[in-house]
């Protein structure tokens, strides 16, 4: 009624339209409030709630409600074809890793309004409960016809096999076939003739670290025998050179579900084998103990032989030093601060060990801070020499050439230097993620220059610590491991040739005849 101060409202909600007459001058949520109207938390009010109300308004209430439900779907699993030229012919397939569907879970929120369904929408990514396998099919290729002659035998990985390539680079053949090896361990003798190496466990149950330590004790057979031996879940395993035949030395983890997948025992064992049977001749001797001492314990240990077999190297992320054999202990020669960094992506960096003729031993250090940064996180690695006959040591013997330098000495030729070959970083203060060149250099560090592949080319990125760097035994060849492929470079030329282009290439081994 005009004058008289009262406002008709009429309220829509809940299927049924009542009219109401008030007089005070307040908001629409209040006003809901005083007829008794409760609003839940996702209801929409037209016009809003924080509107005043007045004569002649509609306002609609409408009831809102969310239900979410979770479903699970199968994860198909992708079909990856590469390139092989190892062991299948032209257009041959051959299923290298059979695929595996996975289970994801999807979670769906259906909005209803006034009790009908409006809408559906997806909650988040969908969560993988298991991953889907890639399923692997290998595609036999054209080798690159390339033909160089090399000295020695030269052992690697393909497509998880050993392939051997002896006098030229056309005559290559596998050494195994059927197990696929995980790369943990891949060491042969120092002539060649024997090869070790890990391959997974068969039960697909077994966390993904699970291994077994396998031998073919004569490389140059016509058909090469697989042996499998004693020991399994192996972290590192290598043949002793010089003071026995057939004689491995190991250390092994316990396989886990978290962090890096394995919680290494930093133990050590050497046994011998019958070299027709593949058995342990007696019981394995163990040397160390399992134990937990240095930082990052269950990253584990890395051990190297020098060349004589009368000194074992090891290195961790804290120190680098020899084991005591008759003690049983680690006897520390360099120590420094660990690399904490790479723990985000679950890696703890090692540095790498290689040993001259001479007992040098060249290796590299985490240096002190670059500018304000925590000791643990120090930009700077340098490459470090000590003998450990003369006790001489060079902590910065080649500056900042990067954490993944992995400088590695020649052998020692008679009338010749002996060399040492590097990577080296780009960008020496970004050195986890620059690119790298080879590099050589006399043993002293003298006359260093660039050999592969060069600044207009993209560079490695960055290189595999356990690659390695493998040199001829004469020292004029390098083979290493480039974008995948087994590459072999000329050290006086710098010529260099692509031995593989399968892209599955790793681990070069490169032993005397």
């Amino acid at each position: 009624m005009p004058g008289s101060g009262k406002m008709t409202i009429t309220v829509d909600t809940d299927g049924v339209s009542r009219v109401y007459t008030y007089s005070k001058a307040i908001s629409v949520g209040q006003f809901l409030q005083e007829i008794g109207i409760s609003l839940g938390p996702d209801d929409e009010v037209n016009p809003m709630a924080q509107s005043q109300i007045r004569d002649g308004m509609r306002v609609t209430v409408t009831r809102v409600v969310y239900q979410d439900e979770c479903e699970n779907e199968i994860l198909p699993f992708e079909v990856t074809h590469t390139l092989s030229n190892e062991g299948l012919a032209p257009g041959e397939e051959r299923i290298i890793q059979v695929g595996k569907t996975g289970l994801q879970q999807i979670c769906y929120r259906t909005t209803y309004r006034n009790g009908v369904e409006a809408g559906q929408t997806q909650i988040g990514s969908p969560l993988v409960i298991e991953p889907a396998q890639e399923q692997i099919i290998a595609v036999g290729s054209e080798a690159p016809d390339t033909l160089i002659p090399i000295e020695g035998v030269l052992i690697y990985i393909s497509n998880g096999q050993a392939f051997k390539i002896e006098a030229n680079t056309i005559n290559r053949t596998p050494l195994t076939q059927g197990s696929f090896l995980d790369g943990r361990v891949f060491d042969t003798s120092a002539d060649g003739g024997q090869l070790l190496y890990t391959v997974r466990t068969a039960d697909e149950t077994d966390p993904e670290f699970s291994n077994e330590l396998w031998a073919v004790l004569d490389t140059s057979a016509n058909q090469p025998e697989a042996m499998q031996l004693a020991p399994s879940d192996v972290r590192y395993a290598q043949w002793v050179p010089r003071q026995q035949t057939y004689t491995v030395s190991y250390s092994t983890a316990t396989p886990t579900s978290t962090g890096a997948g394995w919680q290494a025992l930093n133990d050590l064992y050497i046994m011998q084998l019958d070299p027709e049977e593949g058995t342990i001749i007696g019981v394995p001797e163990r040397v160390i103990a399992p134990n937990g001492l240095g930082a990052y314990a269950y990253w584990g240990r890395r051990f190297l032989w020098s060349p004589d077999g009368t000194k074992l190297a090891w290195a961790n992320a804290d120190s680098v030093g020899l084991v005591d054999m008759e003690k049983g202990d680690f006897t520390p020669l360099l120590t420094f601060t660990e690399y904490a960094t790479l723990l985000v992506r679950s890696v703890v960096w090692v540095p790498t060990l290689s040993w001259s003729d001479d007992n040098s031993l060249i290796t590299i250090l985490h240096g002190p801070p670059y500018s304000d940064e925590p000791a643990e996180e120090s930009i700077i690695f340098d490459i470090a020499v000590t003998n450990v006959d003369s006790g001489l040591q060079i902590t910065n013997f080649i500056p900042k050439s990067g954490i993944w330098s992995n400088p590695t000495y020649s052998q020692e030729i008679e009338g010749t230097t002996t060399l040492i070959a590097y990577f080296k970083a780009r960008e020496a203060l970004n050195s986890p993620g620059t690119e790298y060149d080879l590099w050589v250099a006399d043993s002293d560090g003298s006359n260093p220059r660039l050999l592969f592949p060069g600044l207009d080319k993209p560079g490695f990125r960055p290189p595999d610590p356990e690659d390695g760097i493998a040199w001829s035994p004469k020292a004029r060849q390098i083979a290493v491991i480039y974008q995948g492929n087994l590459w072999i470079i000329d050290v006086k030329s710098g010529l260099s040739h692509q031995i593989t282009s399968d892209g599955k290439a790793s681990r070069p081994r490169w032993s005397r005849r």
